[in-house]
């Protein structure tokens, strides 16, 4: 299973105030706050805009490593604020990760390989992106593959068939990542992929929706 990309950076304490946080931000920094089960005090610090947009356009989950006041501490963004016109960041929190103690991380979900069932005029639908894990640092995973190449017309595949070790999966088993609709106008009924349809790290949302699916495929 593919591991997070680290991103490192250097950085120092930044002092506190609106005034403090405009000058920052006027210099492409955002003011951040780092926080975790082994930081005694919050440490209010500052990093570069261009590291923070990046962290937040990739689809993958991202390590920072901050060195600061001679410390090295792994952090994830928890948190971020941005400008209601602008959508620039204004500010982010971080939470600085511990060896020791379990978190809950949100791993985005990867589709690969092209449905069999798009060939036959089937639809695509991807009600779930992300999971929902608690582990360990060492054991988070970048993403969850999920292949579909496999799945046919009123095929779909569910959080519990993830395969996964050294984590908890917290989002519920019979959530739906993705069905095969039917084209419009057809009647299919919507049926879970076999055990050969493997999902290597992820599945999604169903349930109630599942009852709309089978709805939809009547259009």
């Amino acid at each position: 299973m593919k591991k997070p990309e680290i991103i490192e950076i250097e950085t120092s304490v930044r002092e506190t105030g609106s005034k403090s946080s405009r000058n920052l931000r006027g210099d492409n920094l955002v003011p951040a706050v780092v926080y975790g089960p082994k930081i005694k005090e919050n440490l209010t610090i500052s990093i570069p805009e261009l590291t923070v947009d990046r962290m937040l356009s990739v689809s993958e989950l991202q390590i920072l490593r901050i060195k600061v006041d001679g410390k090295q501490i792994d952090c994830t963004i928890k948190d971020a604020e941005f400008h209601p016109v602008t959508d620039k960041v204004l500010h982010v929190d971080l939470y600085a990760l511990d060896k020791d103690t379990p978190f809950t991380f949100v791993i985005p979900i990867r589709l690969e390989g092209t449905p069999a069932g798009l060939t036959e005029g089937g639809r695509l639908y991807q009600p779930l992106r992300e999971i929902q894990v608690k582990c360990l640092p060492e054991h988070i995973p970048a993403e969850f593959v999920v292949k579909v190449g496999k799945l046919q017309i009123g095929q779909t595949l569910k959080v519990r068939r993830v395969k996964a070790t050294n984590l908890e999966i917290l989002t519920p088993g019979d959530r739906t990542i993705v069905v095969i609709r039917p084209p419009k106008g057809a009647i299919v009924s919507i049926t879970e992929a076999e055990e050969d349809e493997e999902a290597e790290g992820a599945e999604g949302e169903e349930g109630a929706e599942e009852k709309a699916e089978a709805a939809e495929a009547t259009e």
